[in-house]
């Protein structure tokens, strides 16, 4: 549970996804404070299940995936906190914040592994014809997903795509198609912070949808990028081969130290 593991893989060869899903509750859903932040203390099916009932509710949210960079980033930026605190769900990613939770003595059920939300979200979503709107990453990487993604899930409606490299200008014609689609999960790779300030820019946008960042899991799932070993996915420690494999992220080592620092000072001032 809670790993990046499962892939690719369509409800039709599964289990009766819809029989679990009905008889998932919300009733035990609450936050656990990280470091200041909300995060919401959910399984991944359950995670998935709020964001069905978002759909079902109607009206626009806000899905972030959080992890220990990004929390370090958002503590230090009033903007971003402000963006974080608008989100409608927090989902625990990152392998270091069920580590902090645990440490802080408020331990969560699990790490929501972002790949296999993203996976299990659209699995459901092609059982309830729910659509989908692909926005992130280069025109062929975005395309190279679209492909992959129709290959495991040939019913996913994917209403409409684009790549995330654009100006003002041709912004608005993305937010006019995006919002002409209706779709009803759209998925932002845009990168942190960006995907999340433009959400939080342009959800007044739109009537109903739910608006989830996605990072670099186009990359991914488009196949350009190979997943970490299964040894690394299975402990969390995805986040880690990601940055021994790419030189130019060692600085963001720094931001994380930080982060677990102030975790395990502040159990320490919390004894005293």
């Amino acid at each position: 549970m809670g790993d990046d593991s499962h892939f690719y893989t369509s409800y039709k060869e599964e289990r009766d996804i819809i029989l679990e899903y009905n008889q998932l509750s919300l009733d035990d859903a609450s936050k656990v404070n990280i470091m200041g932040i909300g995060v919401d203390n959910l399984s991944r099916q359950q995670a998935v299940f709020k964001v069905m009932k978002m759909i079902e509710e109607k009206g626009v949210h806000h899905v972030m995936a959080l992890n220990p960079y990004k929390i370090s980033k958002i503590r230090s930026n009033s903007d971003l906190r402000l963006i974080c605190d608008r989100a409608d769900l927090k989902l625990a990613s990152g392998a270091g914040i069920p580590w902090a939770a645990k440490m802080l003595g408020k331990p969560l059920k699990e790490r929501i592994g972002l790949l296999s939300f993203i996976m299990e979200l659209i699995r459901l979503a092609e059982i309830k014809e729910y659509s989908i709107f692909l926005v992130g990453g280069k025109p062929e990487i975005v395309e190279m997903a679209f492909s992959n993604i129709k290959k495991s899930f040939p019913d996913i409606r994917i209403v409409g795509r684009h790549g995330g490299y654009f100006d003002k200008e041709r912004e608005r014609a993305v937010i006019e198609a995006i919002r002409k689609s209706e779709a009803n999960i759209i998925l932002v790779g845009l990168g942190f912070p960006k995907e999340d300030k433009w959400i939080n820019s342009i959800r007044h946008e739109f009537k109903n949808a739910v608006l989830i960042s996605v990072g670099g899991s186009f990359d991914t799932i488009s196949g350009t990028i190979k997943k970490a070993p299964d040894y690394f996915m299975e402990n969390g420690l995805d986040w880690f081969y990601r940055i021994v494999t790419r030189p130019w992220r060692y600085l963001r080592l720094l931001r994380l130290s930080l982060f677990f620092l102030n975790v395990i000072f502040t159990k320490i001032f919390k004894k005293k």
